[in-house]
């Protein structure tokens, strides 16, 4: 059963991550190996349309917009958790965290 998770986990990584690249996004920080998680740049703001954008699109991998949290989706199986959290000042657009699941 974890050999089946584990290849389900990576096969998501893998798919999320070519959906990402082709909405603009930008890999800026791999540590998928290391920490579990990849942080990714956009130069869109992360407005509420944007989020509901991306939530279609990711969708059919299983991902769905978590109800408890802003600006999060969580996919169904893994656990994997995607955060999008606005640039600040310094920088324009958006960061989104993709996350291993518990």
């Amino acid at each position: 059963m974890r050999a089946t998770t584990r290849n389900a986990s990576d096969t998501l990584q893998d798919q999320t991550h070519l959906i990402l690249l082709s909405e603009g996004y930008r890999l800026v920080d791999d540590a998928w190996d290391r920490l579990d998680r990849r942080i990714y740049l956009n130069d869109e703001d992360a407005d509420k349309d944007w989020v509901r954008a991306l939530a279609k699109l990711l969708r059919r991998l299983g991902w769905e917009l978590d109800p408890n949290k802003l600006r999060t989706l969580r996919h169904i199986v893994t656990g994997h958790e995607i955060e999008l959290e606005t640039g600040g000042p310094e920088t324009s657009g958006h960061f989104l965290y993709h996350m291993k699941g518990e």
